[in-house]
């Protein structure tokens, strides 16, 4: 939605292939246009997220830099370090998908 004039805009979802697993609810994005057409949105370079599931860390699975998955709120999956838990919020980069820090 537009938040100046309130006008409701439709994007297609093949446009927004990559970019769908980081949307969510209430967010502020751009959308890019070409010619007057919908080319894909631009989001911000980091969004923080609740991790809603994920696996308690191993006690002894110290080597360094382990990882683990992690499912956040829009159900995309990202590689977390050990000590973060479910319930969490976490910042994840937009750009490569990568977990950035705890928020």
């Amino acid at each position: 939605m537009n938040s100046q004039t309130y006008d409701q805009i439709e994007i297609p979802e093949e446009k927004l292939e990559n970019e769908k697993k980081f949307l969510k609810e209430g967010m502020e994005i751009t959308i890019d246009f070409y010619d007057g057409e919908i080319i894909g949105i631009t989001l911000p370079e980091k969004i923080e997220f609740e991790v809603v599931e994920t696996e308690p860390a191993v006690k002894g699975n110290t080597t360094n830099n382990a990882m683990k998955d992690a499912t956040i709120e829009t159900g995309f999956v990202v590689k977390v370090p050990l000590f973060i838990n479910q319930g969490e919020r976490i910042i994840i980069s937009t750009k490569d998908g990568k977990y950035s820090s705890r928020a």
